[in-house]
């Protein structure tokens, strides 16, 4: 799954770059979604479609809980990129409706211990999600050079990875972990901001 995975992306960015339109349009600009996860998007296309780069979706924490004798912490970590084709269309002065096509792939890792004076756990989980979504939303135009968007992202991933459990008295678990998801979720919501030169 992983090869097939990295050759889906290997083909999407020979596409990209093999693209023969001269660009009329650059864009720059943040991304927000779910108000935790951030990062940038890049667009060069014309007026009617752009190719779409989203990078360095990054989020991540720490946390720290003591109570009596007992420790326990966490943490994680994860980033992520996209790449894709949109389709705009102007429906009224200023406002645009946007749609098409993403793929992407993010990277979780999430740590957690709990120690206490007689028994310790760790718990490590890697994963790794390829994603297909499709794009709707809106693009409001201000004195054409900022634009602020919102669009839905209905999706479906493939999940994969492990899990990797280590105990006080050298009781270790890996287990493997895959799931599929799809639908349209509250990190299916996403916002930016953007300047276009």
């Amino acid at each position: 799954m992983k090869k097939l995975a990295l050759s889906l992306f290997a083909f999407t960015i020979a596409i990209f770059v093999v693209a023969q339109e001269k660009p009329k349009i650059k864009e720059v600009g943040v991304v927000f979604s779910n108000l935790d996860n951030f990062g940038l998007s890049f667009k060069i296309g014309n007026e009617k479609a752009l190719w779409r780069i989203n990078t360095l979706l990054i989020n991540g924490g720490n946390s720290e809980e003591n109570m009596d004798s007992v420790v326990s912490k966490t943490s994680s970590i994860g980033f992520g990129f996209g790449v894709g084709r949109e389709y705009r269309k102007t429906i009224a002065k200023n406002f645009e409706l946007r749609y098409g096509a993403d793929l992407s792939f993010r990277y979780i890792n999430q740590k957690s211990e709990l120690n206490d004076n007689e028994y310790n756990r760790s718990s490590t989980r890697t994963y790794y999600v390829p994603r297909f979504n499709l794009v709707f939303g809106f693009n409001y135009v201000i004195k054409e050079q900022f634009i602020i968007g919102a669009e839905i992202l209905p999706y479906f991933s493939y999940t994969f990875g492990s899990r990797v459990d280590e105990f006080s008295d050298d009781d270790n678990r890996e287990t493997d972990i895959s799931r599929i998801d799809f639908g349209l979720s509250n990190t299916s919501i996403m916002l930016s901001v953007g300047y276009r030169f």
